[in-house]
């Protein structure tokens, strides 16, 4: 009898030390566990994120101003030779007109990654795409948050749905230097002879 409780003590030490040793070494991180069902959304530091982006601007302003004076003296006197006339008339016209318009496109996709987990479902990101056509180097740069209901299910999020939004777009090359002014331009319109 007293052997079968020694022997029923050591089966009761050994699950309670299985117990432990299994929850102390899972099979699951439970830290970066996602599930086979859920979405492929990013929502941790590191994880990339697609950016659509789809920015038009258009700005336009127009000024008209037109102001007219006019001033009239007139006189006249006679005698007995004749009459004679004299009159002095002033008049002055000025119409002014300006009008100013810009107009801008982008339209590309870039991947930005999240870089910091604000809280309360914010994430702060930042991307870079370098291209290079033809000898043309481009180079768009965006970062921002974003909040973690505008990431769609296929992880992509609309440039207009990022707050703080900077995208940077440049270009260097041929075609660009080409529309640089050069120096002398910029000394003449500086002067404003030009």
């Amino acid at each position: 009898m007293f052997r079968s409780k020694s022997a029923g003590v050591k089966l009761l030490l050994t699950f309670f030390l299985a117990i432990n040793v299994a929850s102390a070494d899972s099979l699951i991180d439970v830290k970066s566990y996602r599930a086979l069902t859920s979405d492929h959304r990013a929502y941790r530091v590191g994880e990339p994120i697609v950016i659509l982006v789809i920015e038009s601007t258009r700005a336009e302003s127009t000024a008209n101003t037109g102001v007219q004076n006019n001033l009239s003296i007139s006189g006249s006197y006679g005698d007995d030779n004749g009459n004679h006339n004299a009159g002095v008339a002033l008049a002055g016209k000025n119409d002014g007109s300006g009008q100013t318009s810009r107009k801008g496109l982008a339209t590309t996709q870039l991947s930005a990654r999240v870089t910091e987990i604000i809280g309360d479902g914010l994430f702060r990101i930042e991307g870079e795409h370098n291209l290079i056509v033809n000898g043309e180097h481009q180079r768009i740069a965006l970062s921002g948050i974003v909040r973690a209901e505008d990431i769609h299910k296929d992880n992509s999020v609309m440039s207009n749905r990022i707050a703080a939004a900077h995208v940077k777009i440049v270009g260097s090359g041929d075609v660009s230097d080409s529309q640089r002014q050069s120096i002398i331009y910029k000394v003449f319109k500086w002067l404003r002879l030009i």
